[in-house]
């Protein structure tokens, strides 16, 4: 219970009486002080009024020196209580008569004289007989007392009865403050102090001023409301903390909770199963303890205030000290109204001893555990660069084996194994630590020499001595089961960098180097020297072909047939081919790379994509068969890296009004280590659109398997490197197998490239591929070809060449 003081009907109260007082003694002094300017006139007019009632008697009692008339005549002024004392004298001043009455005692003397003061007290009167001869003067002192005694009496009256009526009025208002408003409030203050209770529900706290239609009911009804809605507020959020809770506890991932400054608020079970810490223990630590690596300020700054999801990889550090790999997803949320961190940790061990599995199998070979030739190519092509800078002649050398498929077939698959190994390590014992030997095919290996000499003819013999050593290693006997297994090997040899020939070149320039040892009888060496001043000339001419090539229209597409498991065409690959009348038919292999480096392979692709569209449109007009997928197209990286590329794929689509739904982009796994951010953008805006993307020759880029689920993608093409091998050699099966697995957890389709082989595609089906393209169901074939496939509609490889179907489809591919 609040003290009077404090209410505020006491508070209304005695500020109303202040305010009442003051005004009432304001309005009470202004109306005294006009009342006793009235009442000054009206003394004023009593003193002479009073003198001119006995101004006869008095004057003829001057004017006859009559002492006994003066006394009586004084005698009666002195009776009226205007004068105290009263003197007559004559024309001389004479004393005739005086008299005297003492002053009546008064409370208000000190008022009386304090309102009279600056008025006249002393009057005299002059005496006039006749109205001409002054015969004398009477002389009075005014009581003041007598004469203001009624004033201030009618003042204090006034007053009193003033402050008696606005007391009784505060009082009054008091009681009804109280009884209005104190009281109410009281009772509503009550029921507030109850909301303590923290059992108290929404139900059963009533306000009974809610039936109330003034500013309290007002009240009462809008903080019920406020109140109520509170409790259902905090309701929620007792089922929104207790459903986190749950989530938190019951995740099988490891979930940590920590504020800003990294200090760890809770974790689940998990969490203490992860990092080998006991749940009060990890509850003591910071995010820094089992992260170092971890900083917290540029995290703080990029996930305060978003709620985006940041996904990122780190390493966590155990109780005992050892660190695991984890993917971390952390954002911020508010509990509380306060931001904190909420991190879901998963442990990427297997993930990444599968990554590097995967990455190892892709490099190296699993049978003689030498770098394979995508690893090869990789070091080729900076070795070479590293020789154009320093000057240093380098060395490649390319070995066959001779025969050794009558090994294999005589002797199995085993001892051909055997042999290979032996082979390899043979090889490796002659070369230094810098030297790379790599098995790039089934009984091919390749040896590259970075640093041979900086003179090109000390070089020669270096690399000459080197690889007679090879073939003297090779022909010892290798004995296996008490069989002697003689051997004989034919070696290419290309020096780099005599020209500016690029890593394939120079492997390319080795491996026809090989044949023609082969050629010369087997078993000895060939350099590529002469050959090298022809490729110079050659590529000398076919840049400057390529500048006139679109213009004189020497350019056109073949499509190679895609087909499922039947044999049925689901789609088709369309593949540039270029005719010039001088150099004659020009593989893609050699023009392409030099339609890149001189900058011309964007009008290429640009070129490609408007004739394959156009003739898509044709198809389609046509009819195609239901199970037809798309028609795919190859994308160069400096095609999909310009900014419009977007827009340029677009704007075919809406000019050949093709259906996009039919369109499949081909990329390779090299855009994907550019910039990830920006190919998952352009990608996505075309996937609005409905435009399916492959990726071409999976398993030979940089790929990671954690950009990839993040992509748009629909299909992954096997390079054909892998398929091609599939049959001998064990490395390549497992690859594909994992490859297609991966797919398909991640739902893509699988197509394999360059199946060559009956053999081949049963494999390929027996481990989950069902999507194929290669020369054993078709080579690419011109354009009249492939709509006369179409209109067959008969699965490959098939002998389907009748007239009908190839003069049909003329038609249709003219447009007709």
């Amino acid at each position: 219970m609040l003290a009077l003081r404090k209410r505020l009907s006491y508070k209304q109260a005695k500020w109303a009486l202040g305010l009442m007082l003051l005004l009432s003694i304001i309005m009470s002094s202004f109306q005294i002080i006009a009342d006793w300017r009235e009442e000054k006139d009206s003394i004023h007019h009593r003193i002479m009024a009073t003198f001119n009632t006995v101004k006869s008697a008095t004057t003829e009692a001057a004017y006859t020196l009559n002492s006994s008339l003066a006394e009586r005549v004084l005698a009666g002024l002195i009776q009226s209580d205007v004068f105290r004392e009263v003197t007559l004298r004559d024309e001389l001043g004479n004393q005739l008569a005086y008299l005297y009455r003492p002053v009546k005692p008064s409370n208000f003397r000190w008022l009386s004289d304090y309102l009279f003061n600056g008025l006249t007290k002393r009057v005299v009167l002059p005496l006039n007989y006749d109205g001409r001869i002054t015969v004398g003067s009477v002389t009075g002192v005014v009581d003041v007392g007598a004469v203001t005694a009624s004033f201030i009496s009618r003042s204090v009256r006034l007053v009193g009865i003033t402050i008696t009526m606005t007391l009784l009025f505060g009082i009054s208002m008091m009681t009804l403050f109280y009884l209005l408003t104190s009281r109410p409030l009281n009772r509503f203050i009550k029921k507030l102090s109850q909301l303590s209770d923290k059992t108290l529900s929404s139900t059963t706290l009533q306000f009974e001023e809610t039936s109330r239609d003034d500013e309290l009911g007002v009240l009462a009804r809008t903080f019920s409301a406020l109140w109520h809605q509170q409790k259902y507020v905090e309701s929620q959020l007792e089922k929104s903390e207790s459903y986190f809770k749950a989530v938190l506890h019951q995740s099988s991932e490891c979930m940590l909770l920590a504020n800003l400054k990294g200090r760890i608020l809770d974790c689940n079970s998990e969490a203490s199963h992860l990092l080998r810490y006991d749940q009060e223990h990890l509850l003591t630590l910071n995010i820094q303890d089992i992260d170092p690596k971890h900083h917290l300020s540029s995290m703080e700054l990029s996930l305060t205030g978003t709620e985006d999801v940041k996904l990122f990889e780190t390493e966590y550090r155990r109780s005992d000290g050892h660190f695991i790999p984890v993917e971390v997803r952390s954002n911020v949320i508010f509990l509380d109204e306060k931001p904190h961190f909420l991190a879901s940790v998963r442990d990427i061990t297997e993930r990444r001893k599968d990554q590097e599995k995967v990455r190892y199998l892709a490099y190296y070979d699993a049978l003689t555990e030498l770098p394979n030739r995508r690893f090869f190519n990789e070091r080729l092509e900076k070795t070479v660069e590293k020789a154009k800078q320093s000057g240093v002649v380098g060395g490649l050398l390319f070995i066959d084996l001779d025969r050794f498929k009558s090994i294999n077939d005589s002797l199995g698959h085993h001892a051909g194994d055997t042999v290979l190994v032996r082979t390899a390590k043979r090889v490796q014992s002659l070369l230094s630590e810098q030297d790379v030997v790599a098995r790039i095919g089934g009984d091919e290996f390749v040896v590259l020499l970075p640093s041979l000499s900086a003179d090109s003819d000390k070089a020669q013999a270096e690399v000459t001595r080197l690889a007679n050593d090879i073939l003297d290693a090779l022909s010892r006997p290798i004995h296996l089961n008490r069989t002697e297994i003689l051997l004989s090997a034919s070696i290419g040899i290309s020096l780099f960098p005599l020209d500016q020939s690029d890593g394939m070149n120079i492997l390319q320039k080795a491996d026809t180097a090989m044949y023609q040892a082969k050629e010369n009888g087997r078993g000895n060496l060939h350099f590529y020297n002469d050959a090298m001043r022809n490729s110079a000339a050659e590529r000398l001419a076919m840049e400057k072909a390529l500048h006139y090539a679109l213009e004189k229209d020497e350019f056109y597409l073949v499509y190679q047939p895609q087909v499922n498991d039947r044999g049925y065409i689901i789609g088709f690959e369309a593949l540039l081919r270029w005719h010039n009348k001088e150099l004659g038919q020009v593989p893609p292999g050699r023009f392409i790379p030099v339609a890149e480096e001189i900058g011309l392979i964007s009008e290429l692709g640009q070129w490609v994509l408007d004739t394959a569209c156009h003739q898509l449109k044709i198809w389609q007009d046509a009819g195609l068969p239901a199970r037809f997928k798309a028609l795919a197209i190859n994308i160069s990286p400096s095609q999909f890296a310009k900014d419009s590329f977007v827009d340029t794929i677009q704007d075919v689509i809406e000019r050949t009004n093709i259906d996009p739904n039919l369109l499949d982009l081909e990329i390779t796994e090299g855009m994907l280590v550019e910039s990830i951010t920006s190919v998952a953008a352009k990608m996505r805006s075309l996937k609005e659109k409905n435009v399916h993307f492959s990726i071409d020759d999976f398993g030979t880029g940089y790929s990671s398997l954690r950009y990839l689920q993040h992509l748009p993608l629909d299909q992954l093409k096997i390079d054909q490197s892998f398929v091609r091998d599939i049959s001998s050699d064990p490395n390549s099966h497992v690859i594909i197998n994992t490859i297609i697995s991966m797919a398909s957890h991640m739902n893509l389709s699988v197509l394999a490239e360059g199946v060559e082989h009956g053999e081949e595609k049963d494999i390929l089906m027996r481990i989950g591929c069902s999507r194929f393209q290669g020369y054993y169901f078709s080579r690419p074939v011109e354009v009249d070809t492939a709509t006369a496939l179409l209109l067959n509609d008969a699965p490959l490889p098939s002998n389907m060449d009748t007239k009908s179907s190839i003069t049909a489809a003329a038609q249709i591919s003219a447009g007709g």
